[in-house]
């Protein structure tokens, strides 16, 4: 997908995350979701400075995804594979979409590349993502009728990161998208759109991928540069030495509770994981020792996710209309606030990390909602009436039944925003049709910005500036393309355009060795 939009893939934008590649999520229609603006003490302005990034979308075949996802990765269509191998880990850490990109840029460039992977498949967060890259200017766009200039595209860059992305890096993003879009149909075989899919190319490069295979330590020669890494394996402890460089794409660190604590706080630890839970920080563990600057350790995005079900109710706290309440059945947040926003709200507003979206029939798609919930074996509170839905939620009656009467009496007199929180909402409807629905949700993190800064060549930098000689960075892994939050897709992109930086600096030195 090249989109300068919302993420694509699962139906009412429920998540079924796969344990492996070979455990196909459902994927059925294509339903954009929203991934801006995490501030939420501007939700009015941020609102509707989202909307203008969600205009350019072109989906992968889902046909083809949903036909192929359960064969063998050598008989599958591209497609179908592209959430793992377009996902993606001459060293390459991780088996993720920057360090695949690399490794096949690297041995189209003359190198021997190979992948380690610590688990015993592709376990990062790509296989989490719809597969859709943002870019601008393509033909693919073009043919749709969007013709978006590298001037405003850099400029929504820069905006979604609050202007604290590092704009050496947005401008090598921007510069290098529309090449890298037609590097992955022409080379590799991406489909886009209705392209029919075409076998992977990757199968045909040889290029060894070794799984059960853990990063430790990085290596240094005399002159430290980075020329290896210890690493754990089935067989104990080995060295993989490598001659042009080692790059990092093992993704952010999402998963690991104390690094969350040290960089980020206490309460946003609490955050439930929306993505894999093998992404757990060795490109801060293995780059720090050697004095690497890390860089917006303190971002990440977030989203709604029901943590026993791993249930995404994006599109329910979306609805536009309904209340959004604590455990103890109280408001804590304006309700026109993103889904972002409110996973950001309830992790650090509430003490269990948990509120509900209270909504009736008058959402049209409320009984579709439960029904999707229910059908995942997740949690809906259904009632007839304010007070039972109380009761079944453990609270006393009258909680509601005084809830639910001061709202519709503000909205009928036009002074929602005169509630405590206010509620600015811009099509709000009553709470008066049964049945009624609580739908729980939590504050989860999908992935962290943060990690070793980069230079433009995609070279992991020290704390004085200086590069190493030897080591990279790409995708997630890397840090300083991402503050606050990003288009939908320019981490796939970003994840692309510096894997091929990574690799055609390490073939360049390589020839002139």
């Amino acid at each position: 997908m090249v989109r300068r939009c919302p993420q694509s893939g699962i139906d009412g934008n429920f998540e079924n995350p796969p344990t492996s590649p070979h455990v196909r999520p459902e994927l059925v229609s294509a339903q954009y979701e929203h991934e801006h603006e995490t501030n939420f003490d501007s939700a009015e302005k941020s609102a509707s400075a989202v909307s203008k990034f969600h205009t350019h979308s072109i989906p992968l075949d889902m046909e083809d995804i949903e036909r192929d996802w359960d064969k063998p990765v050598a008989e599958a269509g591209i497609a179908a594979k592209a959430s793992v191998i377009v996902r993606v880990g001459m060293l390459d850490l991780g088996a993720g979409t920057g360090s695949l990109v690399t490794a096949i840029e690297a041995f189209d460039r003359g190198l021997k590349p190979v992948v380690l992977e610590k688990m015993s498949w592709a376990a990062g967060n790509s296989i989490f993502a719809s597969g859709g890259i943002a870019a601008w200017g393509t033909d693919l766009q073009k043919a749709q009728g969007f013709n978006e200039t590298k001037k405003a595209f850099r400029a929504d860059m820069m905006k979604v990161s609050q202007n604290r992305a590092d704009p050496a890096l947005v401008d090598t993003y921007v510069e290098n998208i529309g090449p890298d879009i037609e590097w992955l149909q022409k080379k590799i075989g991406v489909k886009f759109a209705k392209i029919r899919s075409l076998p992977w190319p990757l199968l045909h490069r040889k290029i060894p991928v070794r799984f059960n295979t853990k990063g430790l330590k990085l290596i240094t020669d005399n002159q430290y540069r980075i020329v290896g890494v210890e690493c754990l394996t089935d067989d104990g402890l080995k060295n993989y030495m490598a001659r042009d460089g080692v790059v990092i794409g093992t993704g952010g660190f999402s998963a690991n509770r104390a690094m969350l604590c040290r960089y980020m706080g206490g309460p946003l630890s609490r955050l439930v994981l929306r993505g894999s839970q093998y992404v757990t920080g060795e490109n801060v563990s293995m780059t720090e020792p050697l004095g690497a600057m890390l860089v917006h350790m303190d971002q990440f995005h977030c989203g709604p996710i029901v943590e026993n079900t791993h249930a995404n109710p994006n599109f329910v706290i979306d609805a536009g209309t309904g209340l959004d309440v604590n455990c103890q059945g109280q408001r804590f947040m304006d309700e026109v606030f993103t889904y972002t926003q409110k996973s950001m709200a309830t992790a650090t507003k509430t003490k269990e990390n948990k509120a509900y979206h209270l909504i009736d029939a008058n959402w049209p798609r409320s009984e579709m909602a439960a029904k999707k919930f229910l059908g995942m074996n997740s949690e809906v509170i259904i009632a007839n009436t304010p007070e039972e839905l109380a009761q079944k939620m453990g609270l006393k009656p009258e909680v509601f039944t005084k809830l639910f009467a001061e709202y519709n009496k503000a909205l009928a007199d036009g002074k929602l925003k005169d509630m405590n929180p206010p509620c600015s909402l811009k099509d709000p409807k009553p709470l008066n049709k049964p049945p009624y629905y609580a739908f729980p949700f939590q504050g989860g993190i999908t992935a962290t910005f943060g990690g070793p800064k980069i230079n433009s060549k995609a070279q992991i930098v020290s704390n004085e500036g200086v590069p190493f000689k030897g080591l990279y960075a790409v995708g997630n892994a890397a840090g300083g393309l991402f503050f606050g939050n990003y288009i939908g897709g320019s981490q796939l992109g970003g994840a692309t355009v510096f894997g091929r930086i990574a690799a055609a600096d390490m073939a360049s030195k390589h020839k002139n060795a």
